[in-house]
């Protein structure tokens, strides 16, 4: 005969706390062993993993997920021929090889290298679309008049500096163009014959350029891909170097930029 000796009750089982995840909400911050907690998003943000965990003795079965945000078309159907769309809503407007894109919080405008179709078009606050440069015309021609007369040729590349005026990386031309609140485009950069830096931006001759930014003092920097470097028209119309040697070559690395290919 053994005899067993009496310890008192059973201690509680523990609960579980649970964190709502980044742009979502969960059901409860705190629930006792064997509930349950039930994990949703936001408002344009789709929960990603198991949405209910099982609180057990102080633990939560499984890993909590995450809320991660909705994909969602806001320029082009899908389709590459058919009418262009240009007066009516951008989600039902045609692209060809919408290639870059930028956006101005000033106006709220965003603006579309519709590649193939060798123009830029932009999509005004209220969704709806218009053609801001090119005429479905490849080529070179219209500086100095409405952009949206002139012929482009495989514009690549896009970006809006605070003063309002659009910097048009135009490949097929090997040129870099702006376009200003008036309409009017002229060219920045290109059309020259020398492969040389630190002369006027007018003189260069560009190859291939495609990303282009600009910044708050009005500095355009753009990616001279055939030429293998990364240069910059500064504010009084000047071409230099910013990276890159003209060389097609890796590294170094940890050197000046203008040293390295």
């Amino acid at each position: 005969v053994r005899a067993i000796g009496y310890v008192g009750p059973l201690s509680a089982a523990a609960s579980c706390v649970a964190v709502a995840p980044a742009y979502g909400y969960v059901s409860a911050a705190s629930v006792p062993s064997g509930a349950t907690v039930t994990y949703g998003c936001y408002a344009g943000y789709t929960l990603i993993g198991i949405a209910t965990q099982s609180c057990y003795n102080g633990s939560l079965s499984g890993a909590t997920p995450t809320c991660g945000p909705n994909i969602t078309t806001v320029v082009g159907n899908g389709m590459v021929s058919g009418p262009l769309g240009d007066g009516g809503p951008a989600t039902s407007a045609r692209l060809n090889l919408s290639s870059a894109v930028a956006y101005d919080p000033q106006s709220g405008r965003l603006y579309v290298c519709d590649q193939s179709n060798h123009r830029v078009r932009v999509v005004a606050p209220n969704g709806t679309i218009s053609t801001l440069a090119g005429n479905d015309t490849q080529g070179f021609g219209g500086d100095g008049g409405l952009a949206v007369l002139a012929n482009f040729n495989n514009p690549a590349g896009v970006a809006v500096a605070p003063n309002g005026l659009v910097y048009v990386a135009d490949s097929g031309n090997n040129r870099v163009r702006a376009i200003g609140p008036n309409g009017t485009v002229w060219t920045v950069a290109g059309g020259g014959n020398s492969s040389a830096v630190n002369i006027p931006a007018l003189s260069a001759q560009l190859r291939l350029p495609v990303a282009i930014a600009v910044n708050s003092s009005g500095f355009v920097f753009f990616s001279d891909v055939a030429n293998f470097r990364v240069c910059v028209v500064t504010p009084d119309g000047m071409l230099r170097l910013v990276a890159g040697t003209g060389a097609l070559s890796a590294g170094p690395d940890n050197v000046a930029a203008v040293a390295s290919a």
